[in-house]
């Protein structure tokens, strides 16, 4: 509630008004449609990483419980702050700690991956658009750091650690493992990343259609190109829930 009145204490509220009365019944149903759509998709793609760690929850029960996590991420810091309440949650209803948190974990990775290969593929039309050279060095930065992270953590079951606790350590080498079957073994990177790639797709078509429904002269290459990008820079963790941070990321775009 505080935030809401800070962000809105600096706002027009009739020109906002006025803008959203113009938004179409239509596309804001689809827009909602297209959102409800990727919970469910998305909390599909947690199945199917948690059958990496051995025990699942059902497929009924890890939709609700990624919901439920979407829910509090509106609230808990950054946009991740809800991987803890569905940590949380999964332990709960029956899953060993070491699987929850593995499987939520790389259900995390493999999500942010999807994301960058949705920007990645939007660069050469961002080269196109934005000639500012250090945008340009910043997602490539962004990307080549991200690739870097996800193979430093297939590796990692290699190195030796002996300054790590016993449990620590299995645990560690359990989630690289289950990583490298998730991004190298294409029977299980395939409908992970598909699914991936999908979640966060139709994030991007709620977006268009909003904006198409506003009358704002965005293309749909457009919103492919930035709102990825977008998505990817709010994940950063110096707002809650992304508050301020995303919105302030979009109207820049």
């Amino acid at each position: 509630a505080v935030l809401v009145w800070l962000v809105l204490g600096s706002v027009d509220l009739q020109a906002v008004g006025a803008r959203m009365a113009a938004l179409s019944p239509a596309a804001a149903a689809l827009a909602i449609a297209l959102l409800i759509s990727h919970c469910f998709i998305a909390g599909w793609r947690w199945q199917l990483v948690m059958r990496l760690f051995g025990p699942v929850l059902p497929l009924r029960q890890a939709i609700r419980l990624f919901i439920e996590g979407y829910f509090f991420n509106n609230a808990l810091p950054s946009t991740v702050g809800g991987d803890a309440v569905r940590i949380l949650r999964a332990r709960a209803a029956g899953l060993p700690l070491a699987a929850s948190v593995g499987g939520v974990l790389l259900d995390r990775v493999t999500g942010l991956a999807g994301l960058f290969l949705l920007v990645l593929a939007g660069q050469p039309l961002l080269y196109a658009r934005v000639a500012d050279a250090e945008v340009r060095l910043a997602f490539a930065a962004i990307l080549l750091c991200g690739a870097a992270a996800i193979a430093m953590l297939i590796l990692v079951r290699h190195v030796p650690v002996p300054l790590l606790p016993g449990v620590v350590r299995d645990n560690l080498r359990t989630l690289s493992e289950a990583t490298h079957r998730a991004f190298l073994h294409p029977s299980v990177s395939a409908p992970v990343l598909g699914l991936a790639v999908v979640v966060h797709g139709l994030i991007v078509l709620s977006v268009h259609v909003i904006a198409v429904g506003l009358g704002l002269d965005v293309g749909l290459f457009e919103s492919l190109v930035l709102v990825p990008a977008v998505i990817l820079l709010s994940t950063v963790p110096v707002s809650i829930g992304g508050w301020g941070l995303r919105e302030g990321l979009m109207v820049v775009a």
